[in-house]
């Protein structure tokens, strides 16, 4: 049995982070910007952390990331 973590950078700052890509919260982009169509892009946690009071200030519920979402994800599930 073993695990495997994804690694890339941040949509939001650019730092390389890891992450369970089954569950990481993300943003949908294309051509630089955010678009329904778009390839999902990973956001890391410190980003999720820096946009959640934007998000509650502006009457948007904040982000809450899947428990496992920065951890390893079982080699079977992928």
């Amino acid at each position: 049995m073993g695990y495997a973590l994804a690694h890339s950078a941040c949509i939001g700052c650019g730092r390389i982070f890891g992450y369970n890509p089954k569950h990481v919260p993300s943003i949908r982009m294309k051509n630089g910007r955010e678009d329904p169509n778009g390839e999902r892009e990973p956001v890391c946690q410190d980003c999720i952390e820096r946009a959640n009071p934007i998000r509650i200030r502006n009457g948007l519920p904040p982000i809450i990331p899947h428990p496992d979402a920065y951890e390893p994800i079982d080699e079977n599930e992928l």
